[in-house]
């Protein structure tokens, strides 16, 4: 007991940094301590540890939650009294079947009704379709998200009018009845209505709503179309910011105040891959936001920033897609750390097809669980004190701010998007990701490492959209309906015009068609959306057409050289690397000559080797078997696994092999330059 009672007594001596660098160099066997930084895609450097002296010099540190700054978060008690809201968004192929989904996700979880219009699956034109929609649902229970493109005023004038003749009074509706035209028109890149016409609707609807419908908010900044153009953090908040400033701006110039204005925008982020990053970026946006709105003269309170997170559409895969179950939960993970207020959770199968009542449901239930389960709600700002979240959160910070200014010199964000900046800016980064993704350096399970090329792919109904187009283009306007709304649109009475004839039955596609102007709107080039798996996907998808038409994938063969240990490593490596591309690898049993090497590689009447062994086992053998093989046969092509020096590279080459193929080769392109020797169309 003594000794117990000895031991407790004690404590372990705390090392310096330099004794602990000290350890890491002799770890590292000469090589420089350098090489543990790294270099994010924002162009932050990495450090391998985090201590106090970095963030001795953060002023937001020593900030609680729910104080200017906002860094910790703009409510005091986090999430404790009220969470995230679960904003699933829902789509359906007409107003009916939306409406029995949605009843049945709101009874599971679900706590706010999520509408994205043009990824709705119909469209919405008459207040019968309002009414078929939220039959039978109180929207004095749930908040609404609705994400209205470029513009809000047929949609919000269409649900108005369906309150009218319910009689629910208007301020019952809370949420988010939101227009982003800068965002459509950077992801499109036109837009059907000018500009100032849009800008005048949104400080129409912004005072409307102020009046009538408090608890709604009428602007959405999305990050998204950048972000999945494959811009960077750093970047997607700039961009949205400088769309904020714009948006402010113009309801300056029309009549509002800085504290109409700022509380009535709601931002909307994607959440990618980088855990740590994401955490960053959203209490970054806090930051930046409060000092923005300050700078406009708002008040404490319209410095506080509204924010909507949505899993990355950009990381999700078509290939094994269940693993974008666990893409998700990280995402989903990293949003709720970093203080969203509200939360869509990708479904696993979004690259592939219209969700299911499966894939909703582990979306939902994934917000669910961390919620219940891991009550990740307890802890407020729980990334708060962190040395290395808090560092990077003032780095992102500081370079979105960076960003955001050179926007402004540049015009602003329309200018510099007709300038082409903010394209070129996200191409550049976008360039990165493909080269790294190319090259493996960025990996994504089940599509460029551990592809499956057994699985079973994920079965969907085929989706036509027949009707919907039948639907859009069989309305037919009604002229006497559009002169009424354009005689009150003249007056500047958009909002109020717009919902008196909708209760006279005028349609979405009628208060669309009075907003259009005989002036040409602004064009961009748009960015490109994309996901980050897209290029093997093309090449899994060829190699599959090419099985379904020939009876069989292109196929490579190895040469495998001594005995298991001796060749394993790097037919491993070969075999993950062209799996990668859909194509078949056919594997032989040690050899151990170089005429046993060409005999049965003539019998397997392949077109391209690869030979896998050591480098010392390499020497002899392998000149030997290329000239032995290209003797025999003059068209086949053969490889060596793993990176030679450049002597011995030479004298194989001027042996007969075509090439190496190590780590450093890029993936993608040896993979397309197979296929296409191979006779692959890769246009399938």
């Amino acid at each position: 007991m003594s000794d117990i009672s000895a031991m407790k007594q004690q404590s372990f001596p705390i090392p310096s940094f330099e004794e602990w660098k000290q350890e890491v160099e002799k770890s590292l066997k000469g090589k420089p301590f350098e090489k543990l930084y790294s270099t994010t895609y924002e162009n932050i450097t990495i450090k391998p540890i985090y201590t106090r002296q970095d963030i001795e010099s953060l002023a937001h540190v020593e900030q609680y939650p729910g104080f200017p700054g906002y860094v910790r978060g703009t409510k005091p008690n986090g999430y404790i009294r009220e969470p995230w809201k679960v904003s699933q968004e829902i789509s359906a192929s007409s107003p009916t079947e939306w409406n029995e989904i949605v009843k049945h996700d709101l009874e599971r979880g679900q706590t706010e009704i999520h509408i994205v219009l043009e990824r709705l699956g119909f469209p919405v034109t008459s207040v019968d379709d309002i009414e078929a929609m939220f039959s039978g649902i109180s929207l004095d229970k749930y908040s609404l998200r609705i994400d209205a493109g470029a513009q809000s005023l047929s949609f919000l004038a269409l649900l108005a009018a369906y309150l009218q003749k319910q009689q629910i009074p208007f301020d019952s509706v809370r949420g988010t009845i939101g227009m982003d035209p800068v965002g459509a028109l950077a992801e499109k890149g036109q837009l059907s209505t000018p500009l100032a016409a849009l800008y005048d609707v949104m400080a129409d609807v912004t005072k409307w709503t102020k009046e009538n419908m408090q608890g709604v908010k009428t602007v959405i900044v999305r990050g998204e179309p950048y972000h999945n153009g494959g811009a960077n953090a750093v970047q997607e908040l700039a961009f949205a910011f400088a769309t904020a400033v714009e948006y402010i701006r113009a309801c300056l110039d029309r009549g509002l105040v800085i504290d109409a204005i700022a509380p009535q925008i709601h931002f909307s982020f994607a959440i990618g891959s980088n855990f740590f990053m994401e955490i960053a970026k959203l209490r970054a946006a806090r930051l930046v936001w409060s000092n923005i709105v300050q700078a406009f003269g708002g008040s404490e309170s319209s410095q506080k920033i509204a924010m909507h997170a949505r899993t990355s559409y950009f990381t999700k895969t078509v290939y094994d897609p269940y693993v974008n179950m666990l893409r998700a939960t990280a995402e989903a993970f990293a949003a709720t750390i970093g203080g969203a207020d509200s939360l869509h959770v990708s479904p696993f199968d979004e690259a592939i097809g219209r969700a299911d009542e499966f894939s909703r449901r582990i979306a939902r239930n994934t917000q669910l669980i961390l919620l219940e389960e891991a009550h990740i709600a307890n802890v407020i700002d729980p990334a708060g004190g962190s040395y290395y979240v808090e560092t990077l959160t003032a780095q992102v910070a500081e370079e979105a701010w960076k960003l955001f200014q050179q926007i402004e010199e540049k015009g602003g964000i329309v200018k510099a998007l007709q300038d082409g900046f903010v394209q070129a800016e996200v191409e550049n980064v976008a360039e990165q990701r493909k080269n790294n993704v190319k090259k493996r350096k960025e990996k994504i399970v089940g599509t460029n490492f551990y592809a499956n090329l057994a699985e079973a792919p994920v079965q969907k109904a085929s989706e036509n959209n027949e009707n919907d187009e039948k639907q859009l283009s069989s309305s037919a306007l009604n002229e006497e309906n559009v002169a009424q709304l354009q005689a009150g649109f003249g007056e500047k009475r958009w909002i109020e015009t717009a919902i008196f004839m909708a209760v006279r039955r005028a349609t979405a596609q009628e208060i669309e068609a009075a907003l259009k102007a005989d002036e040409a709107s602004v064009s961009v080039k748009p960015i490109k959306q994309w996901r980050l798996a897209e290029p093997f996907e093309q090449l899994r998808k060829a190699s599959e057409a090419h099985l379904e038409k020939h009876g069989a994938r292109p196929t490579v063969h190895l040469i495998n050289i001594g005995s298991i240990p001796n060749y394993k490593a790097r037919a491993d490596f070969i075999t993950g690397f062209f799996e990668a591309g859909g194509m078949a690898v056919v594997k032989s049993e040690g050899i151990h000559t170089a005429e046993k090497a060409v005999s049965e590689a003539i019998n397997a009447n392949g077109t391209h080797y690869i030979i896998c062994g050591s480098d010392e086992s390499y020497t002899d053998i392998v000149p030997a078997i290329a000239k032995a093989l290209k003797q025999a046969n003059s068209n086949v092509k053969l490889y060596v696994a793993g990176k030679q020096a450049p002597d011995v590279e030479q004298s194989f080459v001027q042996a007969g092999v075509d090439g190496f193929i190590h780590i450093g080769s890029n993936c993608y392109e040896t993979i397309v330059s197979f296929m296409k020797e191979m006779g692959v169309d890769l246009n399938e």
